[in-house]
């Protein structure tokens, strides 16, 4: 029926988000009124009420909310039980972050706050003191609307609130200089850290409950000029761990990493910079081999999941307990399978090799741009170049690009792509059929919605001996790489421009690193 109404009114279809609308909305028509009439006000778009109906036929019901919202509507259509949940969220409602630092600034000064600038709000349970249910709803409020980190930046005059959702930084809210003492010692307290000490960095975890599902928080602080900067990364400890089928691998490449994980022994590496998902990856990958008869073992820095059947240590190096020493300690533990989270010293390195070259199958990652920049990695960590070729089974690049929100993706058709750098061909006899980003409620305005990896995949084989053993350049084993059958990353990442997932600007941004180097 909705969908009927869509396409004979000319109004856009949309899904109204779970978390929304936010509860400001309130303001601009009476929950009484909007139930009587069925539509649910979701949003503004150019000083238009973003209006969701089941029935945008329903002239008078419109007019009459044009006359009591006082301004002009933007008309989009919605199934009727996701219009009447959107109003069951906006009666429950608690008060707005911007309506808890105005009382927190009360109780903290007893004056009036300044303006405070405002994007969206969740509700929150409050607590007795004011900054408690203050930082509590920050927290939440990043965990609802799908943020990786929750950045809170003191400025010369006020402090910043940053949420990082798809891996871009959006700002949130300013909040009064008055309140940075505050908050930025509760957040400190959630972390076990040192209140009273200002003048060094520090870092601790926690764990928060949301919506009845735990949340594990990385905190970190940093002295700045205008304050402590405290940076929160959130990892949703309930999350479902995905299999090598959901992380949207080329068909080719995911029979042939298959193949790579069912080797009775050898290091399968990781690579790419810090936030490409590789720990999503090599997730998956222990999943798909979690079986009662394997022994499967993970030194993690932190433990971002709880991957059940599998034993799991967390590194701590302030009490010695180092991927090296730890590594060391697990060899005598009898495993068939190990995953290192880090390759980041000789020791490390050496132990790992040899541990594969005694019949474990191992995995970890490496920050290197691109596949073939693994063995060069190896090489400088001190590995003997004789050990290389026959422990390393293969090495999986990967980035992470936004996806285009399917409600709003907008089509175009290039003719040419001269414009594209040099370094960045397309693929040959492919004309540039692409999508573009529009943005829409859904999506936040942003016009994407959740992140895709794009992969690379190198199999070295028996023309990597020499390169290796005279430690040739990254260039020759990038040559040997696609000789052998690598997809670059950047080819990946037009297949999926031209399947309509991501955008061109976007296969850009994340392959240019690894396109200068070769």
């Amino acid at each position: 029926v909705c969908d009927f109404a869509s396409r004979h009114s000319g109004a856009r279809r949309i899904h109204l988000p779970p978390h929304g609308p936010a509860p400001e909305m309130r303001r601009t028509l009476p929950i009484a009124l909007a139930r009587r009439l069925r539509v649910a006000p979701v949003g503004w778009t150019n000083e238009r009420l973003l209006l969701a109906t089941p029935d945008p036929f329903n002239v008078p019901a419109l007019d009459l909310v044009r006359q009591t919202a006082g301004c002009e509507l933007d008309v989009v259509t919605a199934p009727e039980r996701e219009v009447l949940a959107a109003l069951d969220r906006l009666e429950t409602a608690g008060p707005t972050l911007g309506e808890s630092i105005e009382r927190s600034v009360r109780d903290t000064t007893g004056q009036e706050s300044p303006a405070v600038a405002e994007t969206q709000a969740v509700p929150v349970s409050q607590p007795d003191a004011p900054v408690i249910a203050l930082v509590q709803q920050m927290l939440e409020r990043a965990v609802r609307c799908g943020a990786s980190d929750l950045h809170l930046e003191p400025l010369e005059n006020a402090v910043s609130l940053r949420l990082r959702r798809d891996g871009v930084l959006h700002p949130d809210v300013l909040i009064p200089k008055a309140l940075q003492p505050a908050v930025t010692s509760r957040l400190k307290l959630i972390g076990d850290l040192d209140v009273t000490e200002t003048r060094r960095p520090q870092d601790g975890r926690a764990t928060v409950v949301v919506d009845h599902r735990p949340v594990h928080l990385r905190l970190s602080s940093l002295p700045t000029r205008f304050g402590e900067s405290v940076v929160v990364r959130l990892l949703d400890a309930g999350a479902e761990i995905r299999g090598l089928q959901d992380l949207g691998l080329p068909p080719g490449l995911e029979h042939r990493l298959r193949q790579l994980v069912e080797t009775p022994h050898g290091v399968l590496l990781v690579t790419g910079p810090t936030g490409s998902g590789k720990t999503t990856t090599l997730y998956a990958i222990l999943s798909e081999l979690n079986e009662p008869g394997v022994g499967i073992f993970t030194l993690e820095d932190p433990i971002e999941l709880t991957l059940p059947g599998i034993r799991q240590t967390q590194i701590q190096e302030e009490i010695g307990l180092t991927f090296g020493t730890a590594l060391r300690s697990l060899l005598r533990q009898d495993p068939d399978i190990l995953l290192v989270g880090e390759t980041r010293d000789a020791e490390t390195a050496g132990l790992m090799i040899r541990a594969a070259l005694t019949g474990h199958l191992v995995f970890s990652t490496l920050h290197t741009n691109d596949a073939p920049g693994a063995i060069p990695r190896l090489l400088d960590l001190g590995v003997e170049p004789c050990l290389i070729p026959d422990s390393l089974v293969g090495a999986v690049a990967q980035r992470l690009v936004r996806r285009l929100c399917t409600a709003c993706r907008h089509r175009v058709f290039h003719a040419e792509s001269s414009s594209l750098p040099l370094e960045h061909p397309l693929p040959a006899g492919q004309p540039m059929d692409s999508w573009e980003a529009v943005g829409c409620p859904e999506c936040r305005g942003t016009g994407y919605r959740g992140r895709q990896g794009l992969f690379e995949l190198m199999v070295p084989d028996g023309q990597f001996h020499d390169a290796v053993m005279r430690r040739a350049p990254h260039s020759e084993f990038d040559r040997l790489a696609r000789a052998a059958g690598m997809v670059p990353l950047a080819e990946d990442g037009w297949r999926l421009v031209h399947q309509g997932v991501t955008t061109v600007a976007e296969v850009l941004q994340a392959t240019r690193s690894a396109a200068s180097r070769t």
